[in-house]
Order: structure tokens, then C-alpha cells, then sequence
């Protein structure tokens, strides 16, 4: 069963996506969303853009907060149908959050965007999850997935035990499911 929340955290006034999957709580900082938002493929020539979902495992209250992101550094591809990230740029962000927190921000997924409304994810997309899902050294047994359409984003979640990746949200930019 899913329930969907959006809360107000009363720490600097952030907004949170909270998403209740089964026994999970995944909680989104609104700053995920807004850069997805910011970096949407409105008008023709623009490209796809991307990068790491990075967060915590609060495993007290089984819940998994996605706190930060990278967004497209140099060396990245980037075209209309395609964004392709150097790892080593965003590996050393990663890195950098990893250390400044104390080994409690880690690798948490993937975000990009499609220029299409309502996006889903490519058969590209599905293989470069997989394969993520199986490589990936985090800790975490769920890795989440954020694609950003033109009006609406939706957001899967990987299960590292099983290899099933289900949907788990769709949104409307403007707040509206």
C-alpha cells in the first residue's frame, strides 16, 4: 500500500515529499524536486540533464531520506534523448558529503530528466538501473530512481534483494498528484 504526504519541516521551513511504501518511509527534501524542476526539458534544444541521489538510512524509524543531488558536471553527455555522467566527478562529491557527515550521507540512486510530459523510464533506463542495483557498494538495500518530465516526475524504487523495481510516486510539479 502506498500513502502519499507532503509535510513541512519546521527545520529552516523545508518541505518534504513523504512517501509510506509498505513498511518504508521515504522522504524527499524538497530540493531534490525543485533542481529537477529547474532543469526540465521545456523547450526544444534543451538537453537532458542528471545525476546521484545522495541521503541517510534512519533505520530506528525504517525510513530512507534523500537529502541531496549532483547536478551534470564537466565531462558529462549530454544530449536531447540522453544524459550519461562521468562517475569519477560525481563519485568525488559523493565522497566529499560521505566525509562531511560523518559516513551518514551515502548513494541513494539516480535522477534525470526525459522531455516528455509525463515521463517513464526507457529500456536504456531500466538496464543502467539493474545493473546499478546489482554494482552499487551502498549499504542500502533500496536505491530510488527519479525521472523529471516536462509536468509531472515519477519516482521508482529499487529493492536490492529481489531486483524489482516498482513505481512508488507521481507528482505534479505544482503540488497535485
Amino acid at each position: 500500500m502506498i500513502s502519499v504526504k507532503l509535510v513541512l519541516i519546521t527545520e529552516g521551513f523545508n518541505q518534504m515529499l513523504v512517501i509510506e511504501y509498505e513498511n518504508l518511509v521515504i522522504e524527499i527534501e524538497e530540493k531534490i524536486l525543485k533542481i529537477i524542476r529547474n532543469m526540465r526539458q521545456i523547450n526544444p534544444t534543451d538537453k537532458e540533464s542528471g545525476g546521484i541521489l545522495m541521503g541517510s538510512i534512519i533505520s530506528k524509524g525504517n525510513s530512507v531520506v534523500l537529502r541531496d543531488y549532483t547536478v551534470p558536471l564537466k565531462g558529462d553527455c549530454q544530449t536531447r534523448y540522453r544524459f550519461y555522467r562521468r562517475k569519477k566527478r560525481h563519485n568525488a562529491v559523493l565522497e566529499n558529503k560521505w566525509k562531511e557527515s560523518n559516513k551518514t550521507i551515502m548513494y541513494l540512486g539516480e535522477w534525470h530528466t526525459h522531455p516528455e510530459n509525463e515521463p517513464d523510464y526507457s529500456n536504456q533506463d531500466l538496464r543502467n538501473w539493474k545493473r546499478i542495483m546489482r554494482k552499487s557498494k551502498t549499504t542500502s538495500t533500496y536505491l530510488f530512481f527519479i525521472i523529471g518530465g516536462i509536468t509531472t516526475y515519477k519516482v521508482w524504487m529499487g529493492n536490492r534483494n529481489d531486483n524489482k523495481i516498482m513505481l512508488v510516486y507521481k507528482g505534479a510539479y505544482d503540488g497535485e498528484r
